[in-house]
């Protein structure tokens, strides 16, 4: 199941949690809300606005390149959400569902194979892009989570 349906702006209860973009590029941020592309980004959202050991997080920080195993070339990867928890622990966080943090099932008839392409190539670049995000995190003294509706829901 995919969860993306649902768009909207979701607006901050604690701002003073929220680290604001230093640059004009984030247009997924307008002073006091944040746009949130899924139902699960915003479970994600309410999750670190309201969570009283999340002590800061930021929507897509920067940008962490790969190469891409669909036409070998380096694109960037923004990874949804920084959290850092009162603990000290930093977490780089994707926001996913499940289904797509798990090769596809192979087609039982030709009509399924043009999804299972999608599916596939879907699953394939997010393993590029989770390689490098753990590698980065691993240089940065950070953690990578994927955050899925199992945890969130």
């Amino acid at each position: 199941m995919r969860y993306k349906s649902r768009k909207g702006w979701y607006r901050l209860v604690h701002p003073e949690k929220f680290i604001k973009p230093i640059d004009g590029y984030m247009k997924s941020f307008d002073g006091t809300r944040v746009e949130y592309k899924s139902a699960l980004e915003l479970s994600a959202f309410r999750y670190f606005d309201f969570n009283p050991v999340v002590k800061k997080w930021s929507l897509e920080p920067f940008g962490i390149p790969y190469v891409s195993p669909l036409d070998g070339k380096v694109h960037r990867y923004y990874i949804d959400a920084f959290v850092e928890f009162i603990s000290g622990d930093k977490f780089l966080v994707e926001i996913k569902c499940e289904a797509e943090t798990k090769k596809p099932t192979k087609p039982r008839s030709p009509r399924q194979v043009p999804g299972y392409q999608d599916k596939l190539k879907t699953y394939v670049t997010n393993a590029a892009k989770w390689k490098q995000a753990h590698s980065f995190c691993e240089k940065q003294g950070l953690k990578f989570l994927i955050l899925t509706e199992k945890v969130l829901n």
